[in-house]
């Protein structure tokens, strides 16, 4: 009987190793503080959903996820870090960030090569059912906690794909130049060359592309139906109209830090909010994303509104 169980086992585990099984190819990192079995049905404050980084490293540095995380599994998907709509927050550790930066130099899961960390699209329909002085007072609860990314980005030094969809851009205040993005440059991962940012709700220095301008291999950028509004940043502000007015005395282009090895880019439905007394959600000008087109040298593919007349030019 014993026999037959153990040959039976290892038949099961050959199997279950199979190239061609999808389970093989890509794997869930499960981030929040909370029960697996009881977020379905625990309706009480976010605070019991949050996210315990010395717990999460404890977790990470076990030899079982150096097993796990091996080729062929390369595909990384972040779950639990969303709950009933918004992101959840990182509780305060014991631990200090030295001692946290510490046990990250010992973790390192080389073979993943693409990272999914986008959260769900509900909040996006209710966004966009909203006018701009209703969008101003909705909360900022798709904001990463910044200690998630600066960990997920010093593990994975073989990353080559980036997907942050639905989430917002962290606000950007003064003296703080670190945002989301820019823990995932060159030093952790120096392949990376696909970034995805669908509908991102954010600040509008996020344009200036200064997130990723270590990155030098970067050669896609999907940011479809991205909201910049410089209520998130408005330190920042007064840069706007270098993006937004044909005649400013300085004059911009999209992503200017990082363009020069782009290949493929995405701006569907790109729009801003304008500054002043009066605000109004504006559709992404037709000669600002010309003058991104023909200041990029190494652009092949162009998806965004251009008019028939324009995609001709």
């Amino acid at each position: 009987l014993y026999s037959c169980y153990a040959l039976t086992s290892r038949v099961c585990r050959n199997d279950s190793l199979d190239c061609r099984l999808p389970q093989t190819k890509w794997g869930e990192l499960w981030v929040s503080g909370s029960d697996r079995a009881d977020d379905e049905t625990n309706t009480e404050s976010k605070d019991r959903h949050e996210i315990s980084m010395g717990a999460l490293l404890r977790r990470l540095s076990h030899p079982s996820f150096s097993l796990a995380w091996r080729a062929p599994r390369c595909h990384m998907k972040i779950v639990g870090h969303e709950f009933n709509g918004w992101v959840v927050t990182a509780k305060t550790d014991d631990q200090s960030f030295e001692e946290m930066q510490e046990i990250v130099s010992y973790i390192s899961f080389p073979d993943v090569t693409s990272l999914d960390i986008s959260v769900s699209e509900e909040m996006n329909k209710e966004r966009d059912q909203r006018n701009p002085e209703q969008l101003a007072s909705m909360p900022l609860d798709r904001v990463l906690p910044r200690s998630l990314p600066w960990l997920l980005a010093g593990i994975l030094p073989g990353l080559v794909e980036l997907d942050l969809s639905n989430l917002q851009g962290g606000p950007i205040s003064e003296g703080d130049y670190i945002s989301e993005l820019s823990l995932f440059n060159s030093s952790n991962c120096p392949n990376l060359g696909v970034i995805r940012w669908n509908n991102r709700v954010g600040g509008c220095y996020f344009l200036r592309g200064k997130d990723m301008r270590t990155l030098g291999n970067l050669r896609e950028l999907y940011v479809d139906n991205i909201l910049c509004d410089w209520r998130f940043d408005k330190l920042f502000a007064p840069l706007m109209n270098q993006f937004f007015e044909e005649n400013s005395i300085i004059q911009r282009f999209f992503f200017f830090a990082c363009n020069s090895q782009l290949e493929r880019v995405s701006i569907l439905r790109g729009r801003y909010v304008t500054m002043g007394p009066v605000t109004a959600m504006i559709e992404f000008p037709q000669w600002a994303l010309m003058r991104f087109v023909r200041r990029s040298p190494r652009l092949k593919w162009f998806r965004s509104e251009l008019t028939e007349e324009n995609k001709q030019i």
